[in-house]
């Protein structure tokens, strides 16, 4: 079995989010705080719209702490394929769950992304647009976690559903304490066998 490496790694996942939130809740703390000094004769409105979102802050950063806890922990799913495959193979694929008793569902789905390209005209000018989509997606599994790991039989597609695509297999975890987490492990597909 040749064991998947994910990307990017839990480490990259989490500092993003770490940096969205600690300027989320540093924008709403300065806020209120701000408003808080100049309290005297601010409409109440305001008082409600800003503790909402200082609501929001602190969900952000208990998310920080639980998702901190899973990196340190190296919390994340080990995915193994038998072989290389090649486009119209089968190929066994074995997803093991380290931890499943923080996790409420488990799902795996087989993914192939592109870049399409479109041209949007205005007056007398021509705009070219590059976007990252997924061409193809096929969901193998979706179950509750367990220690066992589980055993999937993945067709490959007998054609590329487009030029240059990337394939990857996606593993969603649903936390307990709420989120979604989804590791991405790259997979290459030879042209033939």
């Amino acid at each position: 079995m040749i064991r998947l490496q994910r990307k990017p790694s839990l480490w990259m996942n989490f500092l993003g989010r770490f940096l969205f939130g600690v300027i989320w809740a540093g924008v709403f703390a300065f806020g209120t705080l701000w408003v808080w000094r100049h309290r005297y004769g601010s409409p109440v409105y305001v008082f409600v719209i800003l503790g909402i979102f200082d609501l929001i802050s602190i969900g952000v950063l208990w998310d920080l702490i639980a998702r901190f806890q899973r990196t340190i922990n190296r919390r994340e799913p080990l995915v193994e394929i038998d072989h290389e495959p090649a486009y119209g193979d089968s190929v066994k694929i074995r997803v093991t769950e380290q931890h499943p008793e923080s996790l409420t569902e488990l799902g795996v789905k087989l993914v192939g992304e592109c870049y399409t390209r479109s041209e949007r005209e205005f007056t007398q000018h021509r705009e070219a647009v590059v976007v990252l989509t997924r061409c193809y997606q096929d969901e193998l599994t979706r179950a509750k976690p367990s220690s066992e790991p589980v055993t999937l039989t993945m067709l490959i597609p007998k054609s590329p559903p487009a030029d240059e695509i990337a394939w990857k297999v996606i593993v969603d975890t649903t936390l307990k304490q709420g989120g979604i987490i989804e590791h991405e492990f790259p997979i290459r597909v030879r042209t033939s066998s």
